[in-house]
């Protein structure tokens, strides 16, 4: 393993095996490069390559081996029969959001009815279904109740709403309760009892195979439908929903995303397409970052600052005069998350600095003065710049809501088991997780759940070296290299963007406002653009040359393609 020493971290290229990338280039009529690229992302054989080069639907495995899944669509064909009352109880985040839109557009587009959906308020009801929402529902006279996103964990819900007539059907990925909740059918991947073989799947990926399965139970009914039934028209929002809510981009989900990204350059929905151009981004060059940083956002600011049902009509709503106000409304929504979330990170390391609980193995902080809906988006920044799990916690209505976000080698959810009789209420997965708990039990919790941590850890959280993919010359750097690189996304969680490592880069650059690096790089070919985010301290470096570690990627601006280099760690070069 090549090693370039720092004082404070370690840069590190990935070790790779010679051989087998000269068998993958040649097999596959790939470059080096990218062969070395594929094998760094687990792919050692020419048929595994060319499976994951091509990220097909054609792989995905019989949704049928997912549990309860022909025992949902059956339920669910019944009711529309029968004319009873279905409600898709849904989350406000981006999965939740867009699964509930899936659900709800598959029932209109197939069967020409609209059924009803219901999403809690984060700020008044939290996550997940609350006993006042269910007696809501039912003497509403909903008949099935189809939760999407939450309800994995949810047993004195499922119990109450059994009770008053409802049957409940879960959909889901969050981590399963022991025992389970006692539903009528319950879909999720992480089921001792489920046999479906790809474990990573968002919730809205669930709703996926669910439609598949209702497409087969229909060409065996005599239900009446609309249109024929098609799953692949909705894998616009089943990727977003995806890459949104951080799911890996491997197996099934990266062939979904693959996929959805056709769809939705093929077929944009007005609410997307509005949504899109108050984000500045463009159709032809949309990509799977798009998902995470310009749509997922503003649908999420619905959610995060007042009510994500307008997230929802963004999504379902063919008129124009619907989306367009509430397209500005979401974007204004989320300029004032953004401004939110500048002041509260600016004060929550603050406060980070000045605390003896700085220290201990997870940072657990709170202020009556931040905001519920934005202390997820702070938590996961302060893990960035201290490398350990934290929890950040906001006022309201007299108890305090806050969110987790961890650190690999610390599954959160499992920590906060080990101290569940400090809180109220909590729930979430192994990465993040949400919680309510009393004022009073605020120090008590903070210390039970930092030793919490030291005992569920499996490695190190001590600083991580930096980790690269390979060396490059920016002489070697070409377009067409880049396009054969690409071949290996879409990237995200799992399948992270190549990383690259050049030395003696000469840049000129300007300052952005928010703190961020404009640079234009010198190169054989021409100047390229980088942005290096949250850098303009580190200007000064750019007098000189400098060693660069960064995600090439392709930008289109006004129908115009040009290359960029986004800019993950920046240092003055060693000397020669």
């Amino acid at each position: 393993m090549d090693i370039l020493a720092t004082a404070e971290r370690a840069w590190l290229a990935r070790s790779v095996d010679v051989s087998i990338i000269e068998e993958l280039a040649a097999s596959c009529a790939i470059n080096s490069t990218t062969a070395a690229l594929l094998y760094l992302r687990g792919v050692s054989t020419p048929d595994e390559a060319n499976r994951f080069l091509s990220a097909s639907l054609a792989d995905m495995a019989d949704p049928a081996l997912m549990a309860d899944i022909s025992h949902a669509a059956s339920r669910l064909l019944l009711a529309v029969k029968t004319g009873e009352r279905i409600v898709i109880y849904g989350d406000y985040d981006v999965d939740g959001v867009t699964s509930t839109a899936v659900l709800w557009l598959f029932f209109r587009d197939v069967f020409g009815i609209e059924i009803d959906s219901y999403i809690p308020h984060r700020l008044r009801e939290g996550y997940g279904l609350n006993a006042d929402a269910i007696r809501t529902l039912a003497d509403a006279g909903t008949q099935v109740l189809v939760t999407v996103d939450n309800g994995s964990s949810a047993n004195e819900e499922a119990n109450l709403a059994k009770a008053l007539g409802m049957d409940v059907i879960v959909i889901d990925h969050h981590q399963v309760s022991d025992p389970e909740p006692d539903v009528y059918a319950h879909l999720n991947p992480h089921r001792k009892t489920c046999e479906y073989p790809y474990k990573g799947l968002a919730a809205v990926g669930v709703v996926f195979l669910l439609l598949v399965e209702l497409r087969r139970a229909l060409r065996a009914d005599k239900t009446p439908i609309k249109t024929n039934p098609r799953p692949d028209h909705y894998l616009d929002l089943v990727a977003l929903g995806t890459v949104a809510d951080v799911a890996p981009l491997t197996g099934l989900n990266r062939a979904i995303v693959r996929y959805g990204l056709m769809r939705m350059k093929a077929f944009c929905r007005p609410g997307v397409a509005a949504m899109l151009s108050h984000a500045g981004g463009e159709l032809l060059g949309l990509n799977e970052r798009d998902f995470g940083y310009k749509l997922g956002p503003r649908i999420n600011a619905a959610g995060r600052l007042d009510d994500a049902t307008r997230g929802l009509r963004l999504l379902i709503s063919d008129d124009q005069h619907i989306v367009d106000p509430l397209a500005r409304l979401v974007e204004e929504q989320n300029k004032e998350r953004k401004h939110l979330q500048k002041n509260m990170t600016e004060e929550a390391l603050e406060m980070a600095s000045q605390s003896a609980n700085c220290e201990q193995s997870a940072l657990v902080l709170a202020s009556t003065d931040w905001h519920p809906g934005v202390v997820g988006i702070v938590a996961s920044r302060l893990v960035e710049t201290h490398g350990k799990p934290v929890i950040l916690l906001a006022e309201d209505g007299g108890v305090l809501k806050g969110s987790a976000r961890s650190i690999p080698g610390v599954d959160v959810k499992a920590a906060l088991d080990l101290c569940s009789d400090k809180l109220m209420r909590y729930g979430g997965h192994v990465a993040a997780a949400g919680m309510t708990l009393k004022p009073s039990l605020f120090e008590a919790f903070r210390s039970a759940f930092s030793d919490a941590v030291d005992q569920v850890k499996t490695v190190s959280t001590g600083l991580k070296p930096i980790f690269y993919d390979f060396q490059l010359n920016l002489e070697e750097f070409s377009r067409n290299l880049l396009d054969d690189l690409m071949r290996v996304g879409p990237f995200g969680h799992g399948n992270q963007a190549p990383r690259i490592y050049s030395t003696n880069v000469y840049a000129s650059h300007r300052v952005l406002r928010g703190g961020h690096l404009k640079l234009s790089i010198s190169t054989p070919a021409g100047p390229v653009d980088g942005l290096a985010w949250n850098r303009a301290d580190d200007a000064h470096m750019l007098a000189g040359p400098v060693e660069l570690i960064y995600t090439p990627d392709i930008e289109v601006w006004r129908g115009r393609e040009k290359v960029v280099f986004r800019i993950d760690e920046m240092r003055p070069a060693e000397p020669r």
